[in-house]
């Protein structure tokens, strides 16, 4: 979805935007079919190019030649209720799919009840409480509401899964569980399936046996990452598709990600230290080019390349541990400066790294040097 985000900036790059319009329904013609949206166009281009919201959170990029039918309005259109999104996602999914609710979060799921109570008790009572906490309590950090009730669908199989990322996201992707920057959604199946005892019953208790076993260290982390991913976009840390490094979308997500086996859910609180990150990091110490902390932080192109990307995740972990823990308030400013950033415009590398030495208010170089020396004491 990064790669779909620049293409769409690409796009977009070309025309002069002229500022935000009112709600909006369109009828477009998708595929040869007519797909009738309500929302809102959040940027029109010169020619006529949209970036349109959806009444349920899905954002479209729509060409001229897609319009046919186009009506204005003075007002907004509210999002939809959790009883239309539950009403919307079932007639969208194949058949099976139930759905359970919570204050925040509308699960689609394909499997045994268990399974979706537990996922939201995991996002619901957990993740979301911890994230308010860390941010407003700890960090200071004002978050807004979801403006749209947070999705999550379930599938009962890993095959499934699959069918829906190869439709979604086209095929070969291969991802145990993710979040959708277009659709605002998060998509997974049950992680514990391949793990637990096939002739016991699916429980609460079953699911958190595997949990709690070191061997499911990255399925913890898998689940919390995406899920972190989608507060995020969703509680005004950042804003979908507006220019966001990587280093610091995924570093924020693999801070929040870490396990903890002493909980009977697999995972506690942010900001534990991950030793699989850590001791990645520590390896890649020993050929580390001098200008490595530069290239994370000018382009994303480390964080997407096959032959860098585990070292780059895990200098992106190491370097956001240090800049949680040691530059708190000038994280906090960075961040609020970063959130205000607009949809579709992109920085240039060397202007990434002024915006970042101007907050911090010191060179990359002396900040590299802080930042080993963090990580060489850490444990």
């Amino acid at each position: 979805m990064d790669l779909w985000r620049l293409i769409i900036i690409a796009l977009f790059s070309v025309a002069t935007f002229c500022g935000n319009a009112a709600a909006d329904s369109l009828t477009l013609l998708v595929n040869g079919k007519e797909v009738q949206l309500e929302g809102e166009i959040l940027i029109e281009a010169r020619d006529n190019s949209l970036y349109f919201r959806e009444v349920d959170g899905k954002i479209w990029f729509v060409e001229p030649q897609q319009i046919k039918a186009r009506v204005d309005s003075e007002k907004p259109s509210p999002p939809l209720s959790f009883k239309a999104v539950g009403e919307r996602l079932l007639k969208e999914l194949p058949a099976g799919f139930r759905i359970y609710e919570t204050k925040h979060y509308v699960i689609a799921y394909q499997n045994e009840v268990a399974f979706a109570r537990w996922i939201s008790g995991l996002y619901e009572s957990r993740l979301y409480r911890a994230f308010e906490t860390f941010w407003e309590k700890k960090k200071k950090f004002k978050l807004t509401d979801p403006q749209y009730p947070l999705i999550a669908i379930v599938f009962g199989s890993k095959a499934q899964y699959q069918q829906y990322v190869d439709r979604e996201l086209g095929p070969g992707q291969t991802m145990e569980a993710y979040y959708n920057l277009q659709t605002n959604r998060i998509a997974l199946y049950d992680l514990t399936a391949d793990q637990r005892n096939p002739n016991q019953p699916l429980t609460s208790r079953n699911i958190e046996r595997v949990l709690q076993n070191p061997n499911s260290t990255f399925l913890v982390a898998t689940i919390i990452h995406e899920a972190t991913h989608q507060l995020m976009f969703n509680r005004g840390l950042q804003t979908r598709f507006a220019e966001s490094p990587l280093w610091l979308n995924e570093g924020i997500a693999m801070f929040f990600e870490a396990p903890d086996f002493r909980s009977k859910i697999g995972w506690r609180v942010p900001g534990k230290v991950f030793e699989l990150r850590l001791n990645r990091f520590r390896k890649y110490l020993a050929n580390r080019p001098g200008d490595s902390l530069r290239t994370l932080l000018a382009t994303d192109d480390r964080l997407r390349a096959p032959d860098s990307v585990d070292d780059a995740y895990a200098e992106a972990w190491a370097f956001n541990h240090f800049l949680f823990n040691k530059k708190s308030d000038q994280y906090v400013a960075y961040l609020e400066f970063m959130s205000k950033k607009k949809a579709l415009v992109s920085d240039e590398p060397e202007m990434r790294i002024a915006h970042f030495e101007r907050i911090f208010g010191e060179s990359l170089a002396e900040l590299d040097r802080q930042f080993l020396a963090y990580i060489g004491d850490l444990r």
